[in-house]
């Protein structure tokens, strides 16, 4: 049985604790998570245990230990110096469940697939669970036979989709591979425990395909190049087995005469020499269907698979009289939705369903468009039958066009926890991004009681919201597929009030000489609070509120340590993908201002979910008193700036000088405006 990280932490603090009872909140504390976290894995601990004979003794009010004489921790300590651990989120323990039931033809028993990804039977259960609901869209079901087992039944064409679907859709670059100039590079597989692809083959495989896809009369998206890379290496191992795909007379003569079959055959010829193996006519049809449901980036001669800019256009036109909408710039739409909707229409031709994670929230926030767009489909093309997820693609394609209609100024409340970190963060990356967002306000989750949101023509948080009004929820990075939800969501839910006055500038209202003089003070106070520690840290919640009370910023630590892990549990403090995380707290804890950087000697583990993790070298902390809001623009100016230096880390905080920097100018700005 393979162990998580967290799970040796814990063995080894067991052992080096054996004779002493160790309390769950002690553990929870040393490794940052929370007490239920470690409850939940101390079931799989003592499954471990068990193979060593050694029990997990509990006693109500003291705590656990290991109850084992010498000769069996000695034992059980060596071991773990050498047990190799594995940490993976549920998507990938999916993958790996579904490679095994895909890789025999016999049933495999639960315990021998729950050893396999390292999890209780309970545990499994409930992944079984999960993919028997995703299962249904792809064809496939799971049969599960008392005495015998569990067996993976449908056609092998719909596995194969399956399996190469689910491996570019989650194991991204924090697991398997990301994509540099469309390379597949690989990083932290663990190869002992994942090695359902052989990494000389992808690249062998990438290689071959680079020389042919040239000769196609477009270019592939960097999705498309992956799926299709995963699906060739699949196939090859299938084909090795004896497991050839089996396709109808009818999906062959459909793509027999294609440009897409003459590429595909060529490549199937080259592999064949390569690895010995034999392409048949259904093989190479398969991967001919698969280029011609390629997604597409661009078109270099005009090809449009029999359908003309006319057919878009009437579509185009479909949607705009069900919905009362009107579309500009219908170029680019059009262009747009050709090089997706033929591909599209070449997908559904050979049974091939998309994977579209966004279809739920797209249905259920944009239900006008998407029921328009739905009908529109239906008319246009009446012999096909669009799943959800297609629909779904073809929304965010209006739901631009709409948004670049748009010609009004934009007003937008940014919420995040405390209102002064990654709301600026977040605030920053919207201006950049979307020109007519012209004003942004950040606020915290409690400020949001004594705001008029109707004042503003959308609400964009970093954290769930108890709200009555309509927001939407995203990363503070705002990464594309975000900016994409942003876009439709600005269409569908902006405010129909573009009259308001913009009087509010609370934060910087000052209404006489006393608190003007008060607001110069603390400003200085503000920009001398910055300092600089390099160190080593375990636990960053115990290490934050060692140094705020060391600088007499606090006087309750345990306070203290309960709102930072509330906050973080709300809403995660790191910037993953980026190695830097960002404490952030306004609270009337904090007696006043205090900003620290922490150059960390080693990474530490932030934990994002129940199942993921990320690995943290900076952490920028920035704490005010809860009255303090003139100082909040100006602690907010350094998430802003932190948007620019994101990919220079390493250079940015290691001197605090640059945070001083950022202060002193946003802070004599301020007090120019304010003396003004």
């Amino acid at each position: 049985m393979f162990l998580s990280t967290r799970e040796k932490e814990i063995i080894e603090m067991l052992i080096k604790y054996h004779g002493q009872y160790v309390k769950i909140y002690d553990i929870a504390q040393h490794l940052a998570v929370s007490s239920r976290t470690i409850h939940r894995e101390l079931k799989s601990i003592e499954t471990f245990l068990d193979t060593f004979n050694i029990k997990l003794e509990r006693v109500n009010k003291k705590g656990i230990q290991l109850d084992a004489n010498l000769a069996l921790i000695t034992n059980l300590k060596k071991t773990i110096l050498k047990q190799d651990t594995i940490d993976l989120s549920q998507e990938e323990q999916k993958v790996i469940i579904l490679y095994g039931l895909i890789q025999t033809k016999d049933p495999i028993k639960q315990y021998s697939l729950a050893h396999e990804i390292g999890v209780s039977t309970q545990t499994l259960a409930k992944l079984l669970d999960e993919l028997e609901y995703e299962l249904v869209q792809y064809q496939l079901a799971l049969i599960k036979k008392r005495g015998e087992g569990i067996r993976l039944e449908g056609p092998e064409s719909k596995k194969r989709e399956l399996l190469s679907q689910l491996m570019v859709n989650n194991l991204n670059s924090t697991s398997v591979y990301s994509v540099i100039e469309n390379h597949f590079v690989y990083q932290s597989l663990n190869a002992s425990q994942l090695s359902m692809v052989d990494m000389d083959k992808i690249f062998q495989v990438e290689r071959v395909l680079m020389d042919h896809l040239d000769q196609l009369p477009y270019s592939l998206t960097e999705s498309s190049y992956l799926t299709l890379t995963v699906h060739i290496v699949l196939s090859i191992d299938r084909m090795l087995n004896g497991e050839y795909v089996g396709l109808s007379t009818e999906i062959y003569n459909s793509a027999k005469d294609t440009f897409e079959h003459e590429v595909a055959s060529a490549l199937a010829l080259q592999l064949e020499h390569i690895y010995g193996v034999q392409f048949n006519q259904s093989e190479i049809t398969f991967i001919t269907i698969h280029l011609r449901g390629a997604k597409r980036k661009a078109s270099t001669d005009g090809v449009n698979d029999d359908y003309d800019e006319n057919i878009i256009t009437e579509f185009v036109s479909n949607v705009a009289e069900k919905s009362n909408m009107t579309f500009t710039d219908l170029t680019t739409l059009t262009e747009g939705l050709k090089l997706h909707i033929i591909p599209a229409i070449n997908r559904l031709r050979a049974n091939i369903e998309t994977y579209n994670p966004l279809t739920d929230m797209i249905k259920q926030n944009y239900p006008v468009l998407f029921n328009s767009i739905t009908h529109a489909l239906q008319q246009t093309w009446p012999e096909l039958e669009f799943p959800d997820s297609e629909i779904a693609f073809i929304v965010l394609h209006f739901g631009g066009a709409i948004y670049n209609q748009q010609e009004h100024e934009l007003s937008i409340l940014v919420v995040c926890s405390s209102g002064i970190g990654t709301s600026r963060l977040l605030a920053t990356r919207l201006e950049q991004t979307f020109s007519e967002i012209t004003r942004t306000t950040q606020s915290s989750v409690s400020d949001l009681k004594q705001l008029n949101t109707n004042q503003f023509d959308a609400i964009i948080s970093t954290v769930d919201l108890d709200i009555n009004a309509s927001y939407i929820t995203v990363n503070p990075l705002l990464p594309d597929a975000d900016i994409k939800h942003v876009a439709a969501f600005l269409n569908t839910h902006s405010s129909t009030n573009q009259n308001l006055t913009q009087e509010q500038d609370s934060k910087l209202e000052i209404m006489n000489s006393d608190a003007t003089i008060s607001f110069m003070r603390k400003g200085l106070e503000l920009v001398d609070s910055v300092y600089i520690d390099n160190t080593d840290v375990t636990n960053w919640q115990s290490y934050l509120a060692e140094k705020t009370f060391e600088h007499q910023i606090i006087n309750d630590k345990n306070a203290f340590i309960k709102l930072l892990t509330k906050r973080n549990s709300e809403q995660n403090f790191a910037l993953d993908p980026y190695p830097i995380a960002i404490p952030h707290l306004k609270s009337d804890l904090i007696q006043k201002p205090f900003i620290l950087i922490t150059v960390l000697n080693k990474p530490i583990v932030f934990e994002k979910d129940n199942t993921e993790s990320c690995e943290i070298s900076y952490l920028l902390n920035m704490f005010i008193p809860a009255d303090e809001n003139m100082l909040s623009e100006i602690i907010s100016d350094v998430s802003s700036n932190l948007v620019e230096h994101i990919n220079t880390l390493d250079t940015f905080l290691q001197d605090s000088s640059n945070i001083k920097q950022i202060l002193k100018q946003s802070y004599l700005l301020k007090l120019k405006k304010l003396l003004n």
